[in-house]
């Protein structure tokens, strides 16, 4: 029978209906092949650094220079920017309507210069490369303090947002932070404020005991698909041990655990549902500011909150319950999904 199950995290409910059951065969239809597109025409390719805006960042092989062939990652600012770090930081009012302008940062990180190459393919210098490029601007981006949120993730699969073949993460840095991003350090402070434990550590160790929602671990890493999971067989990836920035990770012994689970979760969805389009999210904690009207916002914050990667694959539709209510109808079990992943053959 169905039931709702409250996720604390992101403090909304989920609704699991098992009647709806799904298998991973049941989402054939929204298997999507890889589109190869005009090699010659794709400003990610290797060889048209000068169809792009000026590198910020790559990693290269020594001697080559900037805007040209040697790269293995290579970030750039977005042609068609959602913000842009040119636009002045303003913010207006006219009566109760509230404007800030479009400052901030968005990026484009080309993740191999190999147009044929998804991330199912990725070996683990390639995932290497992308985290160092992650971490790096990071890093960079939080030294300005008026950016107070870096948002990176990796749209694969038309149906999933991705509007070039080229396989390429996003980063979007804005002078706010996103309200979904605020409720979930709301709650994980709600949770240490009464328990003085984190809540993604709490929900680890449990579920590295229950074992019945655990797709994959290894010596710091643990994938799983949550409890009240949103979407069927999302997907979260996250350390064994409490860590509130990313950044922290991207070095051994760390580095090589991280890679391998990313590496394993992703080829697991890609053999299951055979080639589903996902988000990919990183969850980080925002770097720390002043925050006049709420000067305790960032006390204790390493403390209880907690990095985290989530895929979510985009193999169902929301309809008018999802959008009108803010509730999920999820058919596929988080149990059954895990199962499912844990079985596939690699």
């Amino acid at each position: 029978m169905s039931e709702f199950r409250y996720n604390r995290l992101k403090d909304t409910w989920s609704i699991i209906a098992e009647e709806r059951a799904k298998r991973p065969h049941d989402y054939a239809t929204h298997v999507h092949e890889e589109e190869v597109g005009d090699v010659k025409r794709c400003p990610f390719e290797y060889g048209n650094e000068f169809m792009t805006p000026p590198e910020i960042f790559a990693i290269r092989e020594e001697g080559t220079a900037p805007d040209t062939p040697g790269w293995k990652v290579r970030v750039i600012q977005n042609k068609y920017p959602a913000v842009s770090p040119e636009t002045p930081d303003n913010r207006e009012f006219e009566c109760i309507y509230d404007k800030v302008s479009g400052f901030g940062s968005h990026e484009v990180i080309i993740d191999t210069p190999d147009h044929f190459k998804h991330i199912q393919n990725f070996e683990d210098e390639d995932f290497k490369n992308i985290f160092i490029a992650y971490k790096h601007r990071i890093l960079e981006l939080s030294k300005d303090q008026r950016i107070r949120y870096i948002h990176i993730f990796k749209n694969h699969g038309r149906e999933a947002g991705k509007s070039l073949v080229h396989s390429h993460s996003q980063l979007i840095a804005t002078p706010m932070i996103p309200k979904a991003i605020d409720t979930q350090i709301n709650q994980c402070r709600k949770y240490f404020m009464e328990k003085e434990r984190c809540l993604i550590c709490d929900e680890v160790k449990l579920e590295l005991e229950l074992k019945t929602r655990i797709v994959h671990e290894n010596e710091y890493f643990v994938v799983y698909c949550p409890y009240a999971s949103l979407y069927p067989f999302e997907v979260r990836i996250t350390t064994k041990f409490h860590s509130f920035d990313f950044t922290s990770v991207v070095e051994k012994p760390f580095l090589d655990s991280l890679i391998d689970a990313v590496k394993t979760a992703v080829r697991r969805l890609h053999k299951t549902l055979i080639n589903p389009p996902f988000n990919m999210v990183l969850y980080n904690t925002p770097p720390k500011r002043e925050i006049p009207q709420n000067p305790t916002y960032f006390y204790n914050i390493e403390k209880f909150n907690h990095w985290y990667i989530e895929i979510l694959p985009r193999i169902a539709i929301l309809a008018g319950f999802e959008l009108g209510t803010g509730y999920h109808i999820n058919p596929t079990p988080p149990e059954h999904a895990a199962r499912y992943l844990r079985e596939v053959l690699l």
